[in-house]
């Protein structure tokens, strides 16, 4: 009996038994970084899990607004994805290269663990950790995501004399994906509906595209974006 119970020990041990407690807040995110010829910029994260059970994922895009939707997983099956998450050696700052791969994508996972903030970042991840990833989705109902901030990214910039003027503050914060400024949801969110996708807007003596991105849960400023 008494092997049987070590045995038994091990095995929990192995099975994300040493999970810390759910954080409060945002608990695992996933969000890919893809470059050139196709660049995303300012892409909601597709998976942000929070200690509630509370997963937030993009919704449709409307205009030039990206859009976030929630669903209700419950704490059972946030705990699973978190235990998971430790499982697959999230737990540390790491990254992971790929030298099969020339033009691929970054991976992108953050973890909050016992009160600290992991980053791994994986080129075109293979393996346990692409088994991870695939698990990231979750079924149920879904309500839009309404938020308070919204991030407008300004990128690719050209001297196009045929852009809209830009009404709101200027994007003044550089960020890896342009240049970017808070707005508050009221006042932009209606505007960025009714704005297609790829609009120009002329911004001092420059051109650029311009995205809106909510800040979710947690977020506050461009450098969360």
């Amino acid at each position: 009996m008494r092997w049987f119970l070590v045995v038994f020990a091990i095995v929990l041990a192995g099975c994300g038994a040493d999970a810390p407690a759910l954080p409060d807040g945002l608990a695992l995110q996933a969000k890919q970084l893809v470059g050139m010829p196709s660049p995303r910029p300012a892409e909601l994260p597709e998976f942000s899990l929070y200690g509630d059970g509370t997963v937030i994922r993009p919704g449709p895009a409307t205009g030039a607004l990206q859009t976030a939707e929630m669903v209700h997983t419950g704490r059972e099956r946030a705990e699973d994805f978190y235990e998971d998450a430790h499982d697959a050696g999230l737990d540390r700052d790491q990254d992971i290269p790929n030298d099969s791969v020339i033009d691929g994508y970054t991976q992108v996972f953050v973890l909050n663990s016992g009160g600290r903030r992991f980053l791994t970042r994986a080129v075109n991840p293979e393996g346990g950790l692409a088994d991870f990833h695939a698990t990231l989705h979750v079924d149920g109902t879904a309500t839009p995501y309404q938020p308070a901030k919204i991030a407008a990214v300004a990128w690719a910039p050209d001297s196009s004399q045929n852009a809209r003027p830009w009404p709101f503050a200027q994007p003044d914060v550089r960020v890896d994906a342009g240049s970017c400024v808070v707005l508050d949801a009221a006042q932009v969110s209606r505007f960025a509906r009714d704005v297609p996708k790829g609009t120009r807007f002329r911004i001092g003596a420059t051109s650029f595209i311009v995205v809106f991105r909510p800040l979710l849960p947690g977020e506050s400023s461009c450098e969360d974006v």
